[in-house]
This record gives structure tokens, C-alpha cells and sequence, in this order.
């Protein structure tokens, strides 16, 4: 089987968000086999909306590969909108049993955010296994 790829599109390359969000997903796929057998298993897409820097993202997932574009797509499956500091939080909630873990201090401060409208989520309902697996991916625990 092919080595997962991540690649950042010639449109994000001056994207800090879209390098930072790439370079967290290589390193936790190469340092976790179970992420790597999740990041594979992803279809789809989700955008990524700081909203205190106006910069946004597309993540296009395909089986392996993920392609980072500047900017929201049309067709955008999910999108996480939030301050940047809240973007960097969801990589801090933990996995307990292979799923993200919403019930220690930094699960429940994400779910407060999220509450309150802090971080708004499109297509949560919609599209709830590629946000879990987005989860997954992304933290860093």
C-alpha cells in the first residue's frame, strides 16, 4: 500500500494556516499507525475558517492523500470556523479507545466553545464520521 501524501496546493503555499495544518498531519500519521489506518480510510472534504485572520482552507481527502487548497471550496463537506487559538485547540483533545475524548479539560473546553458558539461547525450533523475522523487525525495525544 502507497505511503500516505500530503501535499499543500501551489494556492496555500503562502497559507500559514494550510502549512501549519498539513505539517501536523504528517507528523502525527508517521507517528501513529492507527491514524495512519484512519487518514486512509478519509473521503471528503473540510474547510478550515480562522476567523481572527480571515484565513481559510480546504482539506481534500482521498483515500491516502490529502490535498491542502487556500481558501473554502465549493462543495465543502465540513466547516470548522473559529479564532485561531481554538483551531489549534481541537489537536489537543485526546483519543481514549480510538475516538476523540470530550470529557477531560481540554475535550470539555472544544465542547464549551462549540456551546457557545465560539467554534461553529457546518455539516456536523451531516457528516459526523469524517469529523471524527478529522478528530483523529489531528491530535496530537
Amino acid at each position: 500500500m502507497a505511503e500516505p501524501e500530503i501535499t499543500v496546493d501551489r494556492s496555500a503555499e503562502e497559507n500559514g494556516l494550510g502549512n501549519m495544518v498539513a505539517e501536523l498531519l504528517r507528523a502525527n500519521i508517521e507517528s501513529s499507525a492507527y491514524k495512519k489506518r484512519v487518514f486512509r480510510r478519509m473521503k471528503g472534504s473540510v474547510g478550515l475558517f480562522a476567523t481572527d485572520a480571515e484565513v481559510k482552507v480546504t482539506l481534500v481527502f482521498d483515500r491516502g492523500r490529502c490535498v491542502v487548497h487556500d481558501g473554502l471550496r465549493e462543495g465543502t463537506g465540513v466547516t470548522v470556523s473559529a479564532d485561531s487559538d481554538s483551531i489549534i485547540e481541537l489537536s489537543n483533545v485526546r483519543l481514549a479507545g480510538g475516538l476523540p475524548f470530550y470529557f477531560d479539560k481540554a475535550g470539555r473546553a472544544v465542547v464549551g466553545k462549540a456551546l457557545r458558539g465560539v467554534i461553529r461547525i457546518r455539516g456536523l450533523l451531516r457528516h459526523p464520521v469524517t469529523l471524527t475522523r478529522l478528530g483523529i487525525v489531528l491530535s496530537v495525544n
